[in-house]
């Protein structure tokens, strides 16, 4: 502890740490392209290549190219209301501000569950103007 920080505590003067002094400066730390058609949020890494996914996206009409992946601190950068479809995958997060949300729980967990994969489907289906969804 520095001597300024000592006086300070002694005065009753409490310090804040910036924890994102990038967002006080007015710069985002997420860019979502134009194209975008959907954003998947989760903490876990993501393969956009296994097999599950790929079906996913070829239900949705929609390529790999067109889909933004952000963890849950990279949400709280991103402007409301979203007007992109995004993809919750596992526990605790919710965008804020999102027109359209679905809800899974993590990869391994939803290819495990035929229960899972229904639940998620109903979602999708429910949106499907946003997605042109198809019978694969």
């Amino acid at each position: 502890m520095t001597r300024r920080d000592r006086l300070l505590e002694q005065m009753g003067i409490t310090q804040w740490m910036v924890r994102n002094p990038t967002v006080l400066r007015g710069e985002r730390g997420v860019r979502i392209p134009e194209s975008t058609k959907l954003i998947i949020i989760t903490d876990e890494n993501l393969d956009l290549n296994s097999q599950l996914l790929k079906d996913i996206f070829l239900a949705m009409k929609i390529n790999d190219v067109d889909i933004v992946c952000i963890n849950s601190q990279q949400l709280k950068l991103i402007p409301t209301p979203i007007t992109i479809p995004c993809w919750v995958i596992g526990d605790g997060i919710h965008p804020e501000g999102s027109k359209v949300t679905f809800i899974s729980p993590v990869l391994s967990e939803l290819i495990a569950s035929s229960n899972a994969k229904q639940a998620l489907w109903k979602q999708i289906y429910q949106y499907d103007e946003n997605f042109n969804t198809q019978t694969i």
